[in-house]
């Protein structure tokens, strides 16, 4: 790798102890074995054939971090992988340095959810709330006042949403109603607003709010038939930052789900490669955001990668 070190963050990555998860509330994710899940009655790859066991562990993360240089990143869960909570508690006391962690409570129990959401922070280590926008649409609006408790909550505490929204634009007004209530929540857009699901230009202008952030969590699997050059995601990249500004966005891998089609050192290189952005811009969206927004140190000197033996 001969791209300049960048301190970099990944602002979107899963881990799991124990996969067993639900698409929806209906379709249930079990484990196999050499990365297989079984989603309903369908066998596919849900992670790479070498996690012979189907856990997505930290320390199986922090290997392709320490691979490429990566300094930590930022765990949001996922219904589909499962209930992780007790497991993103341990990986923050074992690694408070590299990782940060949204909770995610039951939002399908629409009755309780605020006040499990408030019992989760509470209980410590948690930057905030994970909300599945497409698993919960149909089930619960964003701006169902039963959820007002636990907005007002993450506001007074100065804690953050990670907010994966549905596919298209309708979820969007449900959360600009919450962001008119509370203009001061601090929001990170995953999947980079899914703008090849019909997410933009919607998803991208909620981005205007003032504590509203984007990360790119999953973009090479929006853009996975372009192969590792992503064009597409790259001129989405440029888009964004025409639109909102660079600061306002973040780099994200979506691990382990993307190294399905992309190794780790794909997903971040055709950043670390591309003319599109500056060293500044690549700076900001590479790590410095992230930092700022999840407070990580910004550590000197940044991580180096590890350089592969074919290189030598």
């Amino acid at each position: 790798m001969n791209q300049p070190p960048h301190f970099v963050l990944d602002a979107h990555m899963h881990c799991w102890d124990q996969l067993s998860g639900m698409i929806g509330n209906q379709k249930p994710v079990t484990p196999l074995k050499q990365g297989r899940i079984r989603v309903g009655e369908e066998v596919m790859q849900g992670m790479p054939p070498t996690f012979l066991d189907c856990r997505a562990t930290a320390e199986r993360v922090l290997a392709d971090w320490d691979w490429v240089g990566v300094a930590g990143g930022v765990l949001v869960q996922e219904y589909m992988d499962g209930e992780q909570n007790d497991y993103s508690l341990q990986i923050l006391a074992k690694y408070p340095d590299r990782f940060r962690a949204y909770c995610l409570p039951d939002f399908f129990r629409s009755d309780d959810v605020a006040d499990e959401a408030i019992g989760l922070i509470r209980s410590g280590g948690f930057c905030g709330v994970k909300i599945c926008g497409g698993h919960v649409e149909g089930q619960v609006r964003l701006d169902d006042e039963r959820l007002m408790p636990m907005y007002a909550y993450l506001d007074e505490h100065d804690l953050r949403i990670s907010l994966d929204f549905a596919e298209g634009e309708a979820q969007v007004a449900e959360f600009e109603r919450v962001l008119e209530r509370f203009p001061e929540l601090q929001v990170a857009v995953g999947h980079f607003g899914l703008p090849t699901r019909q997410g933009w230009p919607a998803q991208l202008r909620i981005v205007h709010h003032p504590r509203v952030m984007m990360e790119s969590g999953g973009i090479v699997w929006l853009y996975r038939h372009e192969g590792p050059e992503f064009p597409g995601a790259l001129e989405a990249i440029q888009r964004a930052r025409d639109e909102v500004g660079i600061e306002k966005l973040m780099w994200g891998s979506d691990w382990p789900r993307t190294m399905c089609d992309f190794t780790y050192a794909q997903s971040l290189d055709f950043v670390r490669r591309t003319d599109a952005l500056n060293e500044e811009e690549k700076a900001a969206f590479l790590g410095g955001n992230a930092a700022r927004f999840y407070g990580f140190p910004s550590p000197e000197p940044q991580r180096q990668p590890i350089p592969p033996i074919t290189a030598g």
